[in-house]
């Protein structure tokens, strides 16, 4: 799956199993979420109320803009997915200034990302795209 904006303030983002877009309107300072469903190649868009979308954001928010800083350069990611792996929930990242770049993955724990260990990266990965096929060959 692959959804390119003309514009910096929309983002498609999976968490808990459910498809998001998340717009934000950054002179008023406000955001907008939506559930997102694909239906007979349709991207349909329904608001969840305004529970739901304080709940999702709250959870997610802390985490959603990063910087990475790879040995070559800084990045503007964008969390594209939460999932878990037995116990624990994981984050996967985009390029927000490319989003066809490499995907990057961190371990989520107390709204805080943690480098995930070299041993434990492949298996992170190949959960990551059991879970979600669509982004297969966008693999780091």
């Amino acid at each position: 799956m692959y959804i390119q904006f003309d514009t910096p303030h929309q983002y498609v983002f999976i968490h808990e199993h459910v498809r998001h877009l998340l717009l934000l309107w950054p002179k008023e300072e406000k955001n907008q979420l939506y559930v997102a469903e694909w239906k007979d190649d349709t991207l349909w868009l329904r608001y969840p109320g305004e529970t739901y979308t304080e709940t999702v954001w709250d959870q997610v928010e802390p985490f959603f803009f990063q910087r990475l800083k790879t040995e070559e350069k800084e990045i503007h990611a964008v969390l594209g997915a939460t999932f878990r792996q037995g116990k624990r929930l994981y984050a996967m990242y985009y390029n927000r200034d490319n989003p066809g770049d490499d995907l990057y993955f961190f371990e989520v724990r107390s709204q805080r990302l943690h480098e995930i260990p070299d041993e434990e990266y492949e298996n992170v990965v190949q959960a990551f795209l059991l879970e979600y096929p669509e982004y297969m060959g966008k693999e780091e």
